[in-house]
C-alpha cells in the first residue's frame, strides 16, 4: 500500500507506524528546531551523524527520518551537501502534526490532551509554525472566512453522539452553514475584564462592578495611565478579537442575513464600537504589544486589565498568582448587554482522506475523558455541559462569572462566504490602524460588501443587492 504523507492520505496507519518509533522521534527533533527558529528557511540540517550522537539513535534511522521530511516538502537535499529547509516549509500538511491557533506554548494543556487521545490517535504532535494541519484546532474569524476548506462534520458528529443534550448548544450555531458543520466547538467563552484590585487601590481606582459604565472604565484607564507603563494598562489591540467585542456590545452587526439590504457594517452602532474602541487605543497607545508580555506582565502583578475569554486562567492558575478579579466589559450607552463569543473549534481539513480519522477525532476532541481534563485547567468553558459544570467553581465569584455570562454571548457573526469577512476585518484593522475617519472607512467598505455580494447576486437569504452587476441578466 503506498502512503502518500503530503496529502494525509492515509494518514491513521502513517501515525500509527510512527508511534515512539525512531523515526517519528528523529523528525520531532528537526520539526522543534524549526518551530523553534533554532533553523530556518534554507539552512542546513545538523548532519545526520551528528543528531544520531545527540540523539543516541542509529545513523540509518535518522536519514530515513530525513528523507520523510524530503517527501513532505518540509527538507531537499543537495548532493554532498546535507539537508537544507525549503523556503515554504510552513506550507507543508504532515500527518502528525495538529495545528493550533496560537503559539503551543499558550496551550499548557495541549501536551496532556493529546497524550489521552494517544490510544486511539498515537503519534500526533501540536504545531503552530504549520500554517495548516489535517487535523486543526482553531478560532471562529478563521474558520468562517475559510470555512470551505474544511470537512462537514455533522454526519460524524451525529454518530459519535447521538444526544446533542451532552453539549451545550448555541455555541454551534455560527458554524453550521448551509446544512453542513463545518467545526465543532470544543470549547467557548464570553469575553470579561480580568484586573488586578491592588494596583486598581494604588491608582486611587473604584473597584468594578457589574453594570460599570464606559465613562467607569475610562477612568480607571487615565488613573491606571498615571502609575504603569501603556502596555501595563489593558492588552488593547486593533485585531478582530477585540474590536469584534466592542461592535457587538455597541449593538452592531457586520451583516444582518434577514433585512433587505444584509450589509449592515456601516450602520451608526458599528461606527460606534469602532469610536469606543479607537478612544482606548488613543489613551493607552494604538501600537500592538506582543501577547505573550501582556500575559506574563498579569500574572506577575504588573499589568491592571486584561480583556480576554476564561482561556486567560490557563496562565493565572498554574501561576499560584492570586491578586486578581473578573468583572463584565462595561455598558455602552445605547448598547446591549453582550461579549462576542471565543470559540476553540474541531475542525478537520477536506484533504483528510481518512473518514476514520476525522471520526476518532471529533469522538476523542468532544470525550469526557477529554472535555474533563480541558476544564481542570480552566480553558475556557468546555462545551460538554457535564465537563463544565465539573469546571466552573461557582463558589468563587471570579468564576461563576463566567457561568452568568454565558447567556450573554453573541454569535451573530455571519463572516462566512457569501459575505466578504475576510475582507471587512482586513479594512476593519486598517481603520483603526492607520486613523482612517470611521464613517468613510466603513461607507467604503460597506460599498465593496454590496458590490461583491451584487456579483454572487444575492445575500445568505436570497436579498438581492443593489449593483450593477446585480441588475445584468444572467444568461
Amino acid at each position: 500500500m503506498r502512503v502518500d504523507l503530503v496529502t494525509g492520505c492515509y494518514f491513521y496507519f502513517v501515525i500509527s507506524a510512527m508511534t515512539k518509533s525512531k523515526v517519528s522521534i528523529v523528525r520531532n527533533y528537526i520539526l522543534s528546531m524549526l518551530e523553534s527558529s533554532e533553523i530556518q528557511a534554507g539552512d542546513r540540517v545538523p548532519p545526520a551523524r551528528e543528531i544520531a550522537e545527540t540523539l543516541g539513535i542509529s545513523f540509518l534511522k535518522v536519514q530515513h527520518a530525513v528523507e520523510s521530511l524530503c517527501q513532505n516538502g518540509v527538507l531537499h537535499t543537495r548532493s554532498r551537501q546535507g539537508a537544507f529547509v525549503l523556503p515554504d516549509w510552513r506550507e507543508r500538511i504532515l500527518p502528525e502534526n495538529v495545528c493550533v491557533y496560537n503559539p503551543v506554548e499558550q496551550f499548557p494543556w495541549i501536551d496532556g490532551m493529546l497524550s489521552l487521545v494517544s490510544d486511539s490517535i498515537p503519534g500526533l504532535r501540536s504545531s503552530f509554525a504549520f500554517r495548516k494541519g489535517t487535523l486543526e484546532l482553531r478560532t471562529t474569524t478563521h474558520l468562517l472566512t475559510q470555512y470551505e476548506d474544511y470537512m462537514d462534520l455533522s454526519e460524524i458528529f451525529e454518530e459519535c453522539f447521538p444526544d446533542r443534550d451532552d453539549f451545550f448548544t448555541e455555541p454551534f450555531s455560527p458554524f453550521e452553514i448551509d446544512g453542513q458543520m463545518v467545526g465543532i466547538p470544543f470549547a467557548f467563552s464570553p469575553r470579561v475584564v480580568f484586573y488586578n484590585p491592588t494596583l486598581f487601590e494604588k491608582a486611587g481606582c473604584v473597584r468594578p462592578q457589574a453594570g460599570w459604565t464606559w465613562s467607569d472604565f475610562l477612568k480607571c484607564v487615565r488613573k491606571l495611565k498615571k502609575i504603569l507603563p501603556a502596555d501595563k494598562i489593558i492588552n488593547y489591540s486593533p485585531r478582530e478579537h477585540m474590536f469584534m467585542n466592542f461592535i457587538v456590545r455597541a449593538g452592531g452587526r457586520l451583516f444582518d442575513p434577514s433585512a433587505e439590504d444584509p450589509v449592515t457594517l456601516d450602520s451608526p452602532r458599528v461606527a460606534e464600537g469602532l469610536r469606543l474602541c479607537r478612544q482606548l487605543g488613543n489613551l493607552v497607545g494604538t501600537q500592538e504589544y506582543d501577547e505573550d508580555e501582556l500575559i506574563r506582565s498579569f500574572v506577575r502583578g504588573e499589568a491592571g486589565m486584561h480583556i480576554s475569554g476564561r482561556h486567560h486562567m490557563d496562565f493565572i492558575v498554574p501561576s499560584g498568582f492570586d491578586d486578581w478579579n473578573t468583572v463584565p466589559m462595561p455598558l455602552f450607552e445605547g448598547g446591549v448587554d453582550c461579549s462576542a463569543q471565543a470559540t476553540d473549534l474541531v475542525c478537520v481539513r477536506k484533504s483528510c482522506s481518512s473518514p476514520e480519522l476525522a471520526k476518532r477525532y471529533v469522538r476523542e476532541m468532544l470525550s469526557a475523558r477529554v472535555q474533563d481534563y480541558i476544564g481542570q485547567s480552566k480553558h475556557n468553558i468546555p462545551i460538554r455541559k457535564s465537563s463544565a459544570f465539573k469546571s466552573l467553581d461557582i463558589n468563587d465569584p471570579r468564576d461563576a462569572l463566567f457561568a452568568s455570562e454565558i447567556t450573554k454571548i453573541s454569535t451573530n457573526f455571519n463572516l462566512h462566504p457569501p459575505y466578504p469577512g475576510a475582507l471587512v476585518l482586513k479594512g476593519i484593522s486598517q481603520i483603526l490602524e492607520e486613523k482612517i475617519d470611521i464613517e468613510e472607512g466603513l461607507g467604503e467598505l460597506a460599498q465593496a460588501a454590496r458590490t461583491i455580494l451584487g456579483i454572487c447576486s444575492e445575500g445568505r437569504r436570497g436579498a438581492k443587492m443593489q449593483s450593477v452587476f446585480s441588475r445584468r441578466k444572467r444568461p
